[in-house]
Protein backbone atom coordinates (compact mmCIF):
# COMPACT_ATOMS: atom_id res chain seq x y z
CA UNK A 1 0.00 0.00 0.00
CA UNK A 2 1.18 3.53 -0.81
CA UNK A 3 0.18 6.67 1.09
CA UNK A 4 1.14 10.30 0.51
CA UNK A 5 2.49 11.14 3.98
CA UNK A 6 3.81 9.56 7.15
CA UNK A 7 0.75 10.93 8.90
CA UNK A 8 -1.65 9.11 6.57
CA UNK A 9 0.52 5.99 6.85
CA UNK A 10 -0.04 6.01 10.60
CA UNK A 11 -3.77 6.63 10.08
CA UNK A 12 -4.11 3.61 7.79
CA UNK A 13 -2.20 1.48 10.26
CA UNK A 14 -4.31 2.57 13.24
CA UNK A 15 -7.70 2.54 11.52
CA UNK A 16 -7.39 -0.61 9.42
CA UNK A 17 -4.64 -2.59 11.11
CA UNK A 18 -2.38 -2.72 8.07
CA UNK A 19 1.18 -3.44 9.26
CA UNK A 20 3.49 -0.47 8.88
CA UNK A 21 5.92 -2.73 7.05
CA UNK A 22 3.31 -3.05 4.28
CA UNK A 23 2.76 0.69 3.86
CA UNK A 24 5.11 2.90 1.86
CA UNK A 25 5.08 6.68 1.62
CA UNK A 26 5.49 8.53 -1.67
CA UNK A 27 5.12 12.28 -1.37
CA UNK A 28 3.31 14.02 -4.24
CA UNK A 29 5.04 16.56 -6.44
CA UNK A 30 4.31 20.19 -7.09
CA UNK A 31 3.55 21.14 -10.69
CA UNK A 32 6.04 23.41 -12.41
CA UNK A 33 3.36 26.04 -13.06
CA UNK A 34 3.73 26.97 -9.39
CA UNK A 35 6.66 29.37 -9.50
CA UNK A 36 7.47 32.97 -8.65
CA UNK A 37 5.90 35.29 -11.22
CA UNK A 38 7.20 38.61 -12.46
CA UNK A 39 5.99 41.89 -10.94
CA UNK A 40 4.27 42.64 -14.26
CA UNK A 41 2.32 39.36 -14.20
CA UNK A 42 1.27 39.95 -10.60
CA UNK A 43 0.24 43.55 -11.25
CA UNK A 44 -1.81 42.53 -14.29
CA UNK A 45 -3.64 39.82 -12.33
CA UNK A 46 -4.31 42.23 -9.47
CA UNK A 47 -5.78 44.82 -11.83
CA UNK A 48 -7.85 42.28 -13.79
CA UNK A 49 -9.44 40.98 -10.60
CA UNK A 50 -9.63 44.32 -8.77
CA UNK A 51 -7.65 42.94 -5.85
CA UNK A 52 -6.45 45.07 -2.93
CA UNK A 53 -2.77 45.69 -2.39
CA UNK A 54 -2.64 43.73 0.86
CA UNK A 55 -4.40 40.42 1.40
CA UNK A 56 -3.82 36.98 2.87
CA UNK A 57 -5.13 33.84 1.27
CA UNK A 58 -6.77 30.52 2.05
CA UNK A 59 -7.15 27.91 -0.68
CA UNK A 60 -9.53 25.00 -0.17
CA UNK A 61 -13.13 23.85 -0.10
CA UNK A 62 -15.33 25.38 2.58
CA UNK A 63 -15.93 22.48 4.97
CA UNK A 64 -15.46 21.81 8.71
CA UNK A 65 -12.00 20.20 8.62
CA UNK A 66 -10.57 23.31 6.97
CA UNK A 67 -11.05 25.12 10.28
CA UNK A 68 -12.18 28.40 8.72
CA UNK A 69 -13.91 29.68 11.91
CA UNK A 70 -10.55 29.85 13.69
CA UNK A 71 -9.06 31.73 10.74
CA UNK A 72 -11.92 34.24 10.84
CA UNK A 73 -11.54 34.77 14.59
CA UNK A 74 -7.82 35.31 14.15
CA UNK A 75 -8.37 37.73 11.27
CA UNK A 76 -10.84 39.72 13.37
CA UNK A 77 -8.17 40.16 16.05
CA UNK A 78 -5.75 41.84 13.66
CA UNK A 79 -5.67 45.61 13.97
CA UNK A 80 -4.99 46.13 10.30
CA UNK A 81 -7.95 47.78 8.52
CA UNK A 82 -6.26 47.69 5.10
CA UNK A 83 -5.69 43.92 5.19
CA UNK A 84 -8.14 41.64 3.37
CA UNK A 85 -8.73 37.88 3.44
CA UNK A 86 -9.60 35.90 0.32
CA UNK A 87 -11.10 32.43 0.68
CA UNK A 88 -10.48 30.73 -2.65
CA UNK A 89 -12.45 27.54 -3.22
CA UNK A 90 -15.92 26.14 -3.68
CA UNK A 91 -18.57 25.30 -1.12
CA UNK A 92 -18.30 21.91 0.53
CA UNK A 93 -20.67 21.13 3.39
CA UNK A 94 -21.77 22.86 6.60
CA UNK A 95 -20.54 26.15 5.19
CA UNK A 96 -23.51 28.37 6.10
CA UNK A 97 -22.06 29.05 9.55
CA UNK A 98 -18.93 30.47 7.91
CA UNK A 99 -20.91 33.17 6.10
CA UNK A 100 -22.86 33.92 9.27
CA UNK A 101 -19.64 34.26 11.24
CA UNK A 102 -18.25 36.79 8.76
CA UNK A 103 -21.33 38.94 9.32
CA UNK A 104 -21.25 38.48 13.09
CA UNK A 105 -17.61 39.59 13.21
CA UNK A 106 -18.42 42.57 10.95
CA UNK A 107 -15.87 41.47 8.37
CA UNK A 108 -18.03 41.57 5.25
CA UNK A 109 -15.99 44.41 3.74
CA UNK A 110 -12.68 42.60 4.13
CA UNK A 111 -13.42 38.87 3.80
CA UNK A 112 -14.06 37.74 0.24
CA UNK A 113 -15.35 34.41 -1.08
CA UNK A 114 -14.28 33.72 -4.65
CA UNK A 115 -16.01 30.37 -5.08
CA UNK A 116 -14.36 27.84 -7.35
CA UNK A 117 -11.50 29.22 -9.45
CA UNK A 118 -9.78 27.46 -12.38
CA UNK A 119 -6.59 25.63 -11.43
CA UNK A 120 -4.58 27.68 -13.91
CA UNK A 121 -5.28 30.84 -11.88
CA UNK A 122 -3.96 29.44 -8.60
CA UNK A 123 -0.30 30.40 -9.24
CA UNK A 124 -1.48 33.99 -9.67
CA UNK A 125 -3.47 33.91 -6.43
CA UNK A 126 -0.50 32.56 -4.49
CA UNK A 127 1.91 35.09 -5.98
CA UNK A 128 -0.36 38.06 -5.35
CA UNK A 129 -1.08 37.21 -1.70
CA UNK A 130 1.14 38.32 1.17
CA UNK A 131 0.83 34.88 2.77
CA UNK A 132 -1.13 31.63 2.65
CA UNK A 133 -2.89 30.72 5.89
CA UNK A 134 -3.82 27.04 6.13
CA UNK A 135 -5.48 26.14 9.45
CA UNK A 136 -6.85 22.72 8.43
CA UNK A 137 -7.16 20.14 11.22
CA UNK A 138 -6.69 17.20 8.86
CA UNK A 139 -4.97 16.74 5.50
CA UNK A 140 -3.63 13.69 3.73
CA UNK A 141 -0.79 15.93 2.60
CA UNK A 142 -1.79 19.58 2.09
CA UNK A 143 -1.00 20.54 -1.50
CA UNK A 144 -1.70 24.30 -1.09
CA UNK A 145 1.21 24.47 1.36
CA UNK A 146 3.84 23.40 -1.16
CA UNK A 147 2.10 25.15 -4.06
CA UNK A 148 2.30 28.46 -2.21
CA UNK A 149 5.90 27.82 -1.19
CA UNK A 150 6.85 27.03 -4.78
CA UNK A 151 5.47 30.47 -5.69
CA UNK A 152 7.59 32.13 -3.01
CA UNK A 153 4.63 32.88 -0.76
CA UNK A 154 5.10 32.59 3.03
CA UNK A 155 2.93 29.93 4.69
CA UNK A 156 1.29 29.83 8.11
CA UNK A 157 -0.17 26.39 8.83
CA UNK A 158 -1.64 24.27 11.60
CA UNK A 159 0.81 21.99 13.37
CA UNK A 160 -1.33 18.88 12.93
CA UNK A 161 -1.74 15.79 10.71
CA UNK A 162 0.52 15.89 7.65
CA UNK A 163 1.06 19.65 7.48
CA UNK A 164 4.39 19.71 9.38
CA UNK A 165 5.69 17.15 6.85
CA UNK A 166 4.73 19.32 3.90
CA UNK A 167 5.91 22.56 5.49
CA UNK A 168 9.14 21.33 7.05
CA UNK A 169 10.85 24.17 8.90
CA UNK A 170 9.84 26.73 6.26
CA UNK A 171 6.41 27.68 7.64
CA UNK A 172 5.20 29.25 10.85
CA UNK A 173 3.03 26.64 12.60
CA UNK A 174 0.32 27.17 15.19
CA UNK A 175 -2.06 25.17 17.38
CA UNK A 176 -5.13 24.64 15.18
CA UNK A 177 -7.81 25.70 17.68
CA UNK A 178 -6.02 28.78 18.98
CA UNK A 179 -7.07 31.95 17.11
CA UNK A 180 -4.92 34.15 19.32
CA UNK A 181 -1.81 32.21 18.38
CA UNK A 182 -2.76 32.28 14.70
CA UNK A 183 -3.31 36.04 14.82
CA UNK A 184 0.14 36.43 16.35
CA UNK A 185 1.69 34.32 13.59
CA UNK A 186 0.00 36.37 10.88
CA UNK A 187 1.09 39.61 12.52
CA UNK A 188 4.68 38.33 12.78
CA UNK A 189 4.87 37.48 9.08
CA UNK A 190 3.21 40.63 7.78
CA UNK A 191 5.02 43.15 9.96
CA UNK A 192 8.57 41.82 9.91
CA UNK A 193 10.10 42.20 6.47
CA UNK A 194 13.12 40.09 7.40
CA UNK A 195 11.01 37.13 8.48
CA UNK A 196 8.77 37.52 5.43
CA UNK A 197 11.75 37.47 3.04
CA UNK A 198 13.37 34.52 4.82
CA UNK A 199 10.15 32.51 4.67
CA UNK A 200 9.84 33.19 0.96
CA UNK A 201 13.29 31.76 0.30
CA UNK A 202 13.03 28.83 2.72
CA UNK A 203 9.59 27.96 1.42
CA UNK A 204 10.79 27.88 -2.17
CA UNK A 205 13.64 25.59 -1.15
CA UNK A 206 11.23 23.31 0.73
CA UNK A 207 8.95 23.03 -2.30
CA UNK A 208 11.84 21.83 -4.47
CA UNK A 209 11.89 18.60 -2.43
CA UNK A 210 8.58 17.56 -3.97
CA UNK A 211 8.65 16.62 -7.65
CA UNK A 212 6.56 14.27 -9.77
CA UNK A 213 9.76 12.84 -11.20
CA UNK A 214 10.79 11.74 -7.72
CA UNK A 215 7.29 10.46 -6.96
CA UNK A 216 7.24 8.42 -10.15
CA UNK A 217 10.68 6.95 -9.50
CA UNK A 218 9.83 5.97 -5.93
CA UNK A 219 6.50 4.45 -6.99
CA UNK A 220 8.20 2.37 -9.67
CA UNK A 221 10.73 1.12 -7.12
CA UNK A 222 7.92 0.03 -4.80
CA UNK A 223 6.18 -1.85 -7.63
CA UNK A 224 9.42 -3.57 -8.57
CA UNK A 225 10.00 -4.63 -4.98
CA UNK A 226 6.45 -5.95 -4.71
CA UNK A 227 6.89 -8.01 -7.88
CA UNK A 228 10.08 -9.54 -6.52
CA UNK A 229 8.19 -10.60 -3.40
CA UNK A 230 5.49 -12.48 -5.32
Amino acid sequence: MITISQSSRQDVHQQFGVPLSRIDVVYPGVDKVYRPLSPHEISKFRQQNNLPERFILHVGTLQPRKNIPVLLKAFARLRDPDLHLFLVGGKGWLYDDIFAQVEALQLTDRVHFTGYVPDETLPFWYNTALALVFPSVYEGFGMPVIEAMACGTPVIAANTSSLPEAAGSAALLFTPHNPEELADRIDTVLHNSGIWATMREQGWQQAQKFSWERAGRETAEIYQRALREL
